[in-house]
């Protein structure tokens, strides 16, 4: 009779253990403090997945893509193309009365077609010739058709960059063209600024800009900075909306597009000594951090804005209707053009659609406020949720504080999601994260590891090298721990390498460790997944078992589909991995009565199974060497675990160490899968005629599987047998070997 277990005194509350949790919450909080980037950068990768659970917002429709696609530069040329071309898509525009055209192009070089007509032209001056003569036989130029395109059609911005702006380039060939003075016209900057007085703001700056060509700068509506910064991690989340430069706060593209669009409205910027306070457009307000970044609210959905060809749009096969009074933006999308981002939807999107959806949140009104709006929230959740934790910990038993630790972290994630989709407020969730998981963590090892000294020391003594089901049994009954054992139902497998004593001399023993390795752990994965023990790993053998020490509803079933999935495994380890491409294995399975429990000596003992079915297991994986197949279960076992199986019977036999014969079954798959079940079956029906005695009709039916697989080794075993016995055929197909 086992002993009967101790009576659990009630809980009390560990005034200790709270008392540690305070500690621990300040602690966390100075960490905070001197590592507040690393934990907003956290936030930042938490809000890519929190916002792609959002369901998508729909854009305003206002925006299109004129995309410099693949489609394009076939038709058009390789790219860049003369500004002539871009003077045909303008005056395109112009007829589709597209409201504003935005350019995510650089045109800060004299185009190249100007070049050479400039040097034509001076040559034929030198010869005398007149330049009204000369003007008239070369045209005009490629950027004075762009820029008269852009007068007539009145509201085109072209955009340009700065030097960087958080160093300064020493290289000279790098500064080429980059102006260290405003000229005019100059960048579209802020109309209102209000700065509180004796602010001494630290604002994004540049120490020079590259401006488009003087001739299209004069005639374009306005230029704006296409300048972005991608955050630590390398993705893009924010765009820019101020950089100072020459005393002057200048706007980037997106902005003013979208003041373009909105009859120039005017821009405002607001500052105080901490930064950036405010960035408006008319009425509307934009959420900005203390560097004017504002975090974009990206469409989510398949297409948010559409792409049309440049050359459809000169070719005006455009339905109209698809651009008239929209914001059209002009940029590269074609994939050899490089120009596109990582986003937190996408890992290569276009930069020109960025800008897009930059623009349409401006339109919409419809932001998502930083996350530096919210720090008061969060340190003060961080804190109820810190001493909400230490007290479930100090008053609750382990499953209560870890139920309420699941309800506290759920719920706040739950509030965070609602602010989220509701105000569009980002709440950080790493902080109040941390600090839930770190207290949890520290106070339950510290009060409930100690409370339990028996039970983790056997854990740690015994869960190296026996099955967890086998250790949470022996914590529960430490007095299982003898040297005992008892009869039950088992099935028993066993997979060896083939021919691996050759692997092991043309192998290098470093690698042949690797091999091993990487094989034995995805091996016991399959078994270990599948509910079974493993025994024994040896060399290159592994043996497992199941229906011990808990009971299992078919373990027959669960040994066979864990050899396929062995089998299975193996496949897609050749695939991937050239160490695999010749390595095969053989698995052989069987089921009966066989004594398990610990077996050993007193001081060093194994939880193990014995018995015959033991040795047929063993001696069935052994036979597939003989016949050439991967998986050999006897007959018994193929019965346990049921008939949807592609299997064949190949005869009985008669092993080493057995007196009596065994029908054993090869089992090439699951139904409905790969594998073809009619050579199968007509190979069982060539087994039922000779158990019939019709060997003729078999050896025929056996001659034509051969002649479709000529390597199958059955077949040729089961010919061979009737053409020796011609005379007197076998009314069965029985084997007997003397080796395993």
């Amino acid at each position: 009779m086992p002993p009967a277990r101790p009576r659990r005194s009630s809980l009390k509350f560990s005034w200790r253990t709270f008392a540690i949790g305070i500690v621990l919450l300040v602690g966390l909080f100075v960490i905070h403090s001197r590592y507040a980037g690393g934990f907003e950068r956290a936030d930042l990768v938490a809000y890519d997945l929190r916002i792609n659970r959002l369901t998508p917002t729909a854009p305003t429709g206002v925006v299109a893509i004129a995309a410099i696609d693949d489609k394009s530069i076939s038709e058009l040329g390789q790219w860049p193309w003369p500004r002539s071309v871009l003077a045909r898509l303008v005056t395109a525009l112009k007829d589709y009365k597209a409201s504003v055209i935005s350019f995510d192009v650089m045109v800060t070089e004299t185009d190249n077609g100007d070049l050479m007509r400039s040097n034509i032209a001076k040559r034929l001056a030198g010869l005398g010739i007149k330049q009204q003569s000369i003007g008239d036989a070369l045209g005009s130029s490629n950027d004075d058709a762009f820029a008269d395109a852009m007068k007539a059609q009145g509201t085109t911005i072209l955009g340009y960059s700065f030097q960087s702006h958080y160093f300064k380039v020493r290289d000279e060939a790098a500064n080429r063209g980059f102006l260290t003075k405003i000229r005019e016209p100059g960048p579209m900057t802020y109309g209102i600024v209000r700065s509180a007085a004796g602010a001494t703001h630290d604002l994004i700056h540049a120490e020079a800009y590259l401006p488009p060509v003087k001739v299209l700068n004069d005639a374009a509506r306005g230029i704006g900075f296409v300048d972005v910064d991608a955050d630590a991690d390398g993705e893009l989340r924010h765009m820019l909306t101020v950089v100072k430069f020459d005393g002057r706060y200048c706007v980037p593209l997106f902005l003013a597009t979208a003041s373009a669009f909105a009859g120039s409205q005017t821009m405002s910027l607001s500052l105080d000594a901490s930064g950036v306070t405010n960035v408006a457009i008319g009425p509307v307000k934009i959420p900005v951090d203390d560097y004017g970044q504002m975090l974009v609210n990206y469409r989510r959905g398949k297409h948010p804005f559409p792409y049309y060809s440049i050359s459809d749009i000169i070719n005006h096969t455009v339905p109209p209707e698809k651009l008239a009074g929209k914001i059209v933006l002009v940029g590269a999308t074609a994939h050899a053009l490089g120009d596109r981002a990582v986003t937190p939807i996408g890992a290569d999107l276009p930069r020109v659609e960025i800008h897009a959806h930059a623009i349409d949140n401006v339109l919409a009104g419809d932001f998502i406020r930083n996350p530096f709006e919210s720090r008061e929230i969060t340190l003060y959740a961080t804190l109820v949720i810190g001493l909400a934790m230490a007290l479930a910990v100090a008053w609750l038993s382990a499953t209560g504080s870890a139920a309420a630790g699941v309800i506290i972290i759920g719920g706040y994630y739950i509030y965070a999601q609602y602010q989220l989709y509701n105000h569009g407020l980002v709440i950080g969730i790493a902080f109040p994260l941390v600090t839930a998981i770190a207290i949890y963590m520290v106070l339950a090892g510290y009060r409930y590891v100690t409370e339990g000294l028996e039970k983790r020391y056997l854990r740690v003594a015994f869960e190296h090298y026996l099955h967890p089901h086998v250790v949470a049994a022996l914590v529960e009954n430490p007095g299982a721990l003898k040297l005992s054992g008892e009869r039950r139902h088992l099935t028993i497998l066993f997979a060896d390498i083939v021919n691996y004593t050759g692997l092991t001399e043309r192998t290098d023993p470093a690698a042949l460790v690797a091999l091993l390795n990487d094989y034995m752990t995805k091996m016991t994965d399959r078994i270990l997944e599948s509910g079974g023990v493993v025994d024994k790993i040896r060399g290159d053998g592994i043996m497992a078992f199941w229906g011990a020490p808990l009971d299992f509803p078919n373990h027959a079933r669960a040994a066979v589909e864990t050899g396929l999935a062995m089998l299975a495994e193996l496949d897609a380890m050749r695939a991937r991995d050239p160490r695999f491409v010749d390595l095969e294995i053989g698995v052989g399975i069987a089921t009966g009565d066989g004594i398990v429990g610990n077996f050993g000596g007193e001081r060093r003992f194994d939880y193990s199974v014995i018995g015959d079915t033991v040795n047929l297991a063993s001696r069935l994986e052994g036979l597939t060497r003989q016949f050439k197949v991967r998986l050999l279960v006897s007959l018994h076992t193929y019965n346990e675990a049921g008939k949807d199986f592609i299997v064949r019977e190949l005869g009985q036999v008669k092993v080493k160490g057995k007196e009596q014969y065994v029908p054993i079954v090869e089992i090439a798959g699951r139904e409905n899968d790969s594998v073809d079940p009619v050579f199968y079956r007509r190979f069982a029906d060539a087994l039922k005629m000779i158990r019939e005695g019709s060997a003729p009709s078999a050896l025929r039916e056996l001659e034509e599987l051969s002649a479709e697989r000529p390597n199958d080794t059955p077949v040729h075993i089961f010919l061979d047998r009737l053409n020796e016995n011609r005379e007197h055929p076998p009314v069965d197909m029985i084997f007997e070997f003397d080796s395993k």
